[in-house]
């Protein structure tokens, strides 16, 4: 079997310049200029690009409309240490997001705080507990 790597998400957007636009003021994120378009933006997060595209996308990949049943998926941003969770999440906040949850332990050995974007996706910016 041929090796998988996550490369890209895309988020269906209403205003793909300005959602993008938040995750590289909101958490430092690096805009990918080669591939701006009207219709879509593209920002760098790590190892994974995450894309924000128009509507027009759905008769692009002939994807057909569906309705919202609610938060469907979580990124999540490792942010290295705990004390980077509340800053960070402080400083999206500024920028635009809204907090879902301070930051807290969880079970599986992470800190995490949750936060939606102006767009109301979900992510979550993570460490280690104790680092």
């Amino acid at each position: 079997m041929v090796g998988v790597s996550l490369a890209y998400v895309t988020f269906l957007a209403r205003d793909v310049a300005a959602l993008a636009q938040f995750y590289v003021d909101g958490l430092g994120l690096t805009e990918v200029l080669e591939s701006r378009d009207h219709r879509y933006r593209e920002v760098r997060g790590g190892g994974c690009m995450i894309g924000f595209a128009t509507e027009t996308v759905r008769s692009f990949v002939n994807l057909p409309e569906i309705e919202p049943v609610g938060t469907r998926s979580i990124l999540t941003f490792d942010v290295r240490t705990v004390a980077a969770v509340a800053s960070t999440a402080d400083h999206a906040v500024s920028c635009g997001a809204a907090l879902v949850r301070k930051g807290q332990d969880t079970f599986f050995g992470q800190h995490q705080a949750v936060l939606s974007d102006p767009e109301g996706n979900v992510f979550r910016l993570s460490a280690t507990v104790g680092s």
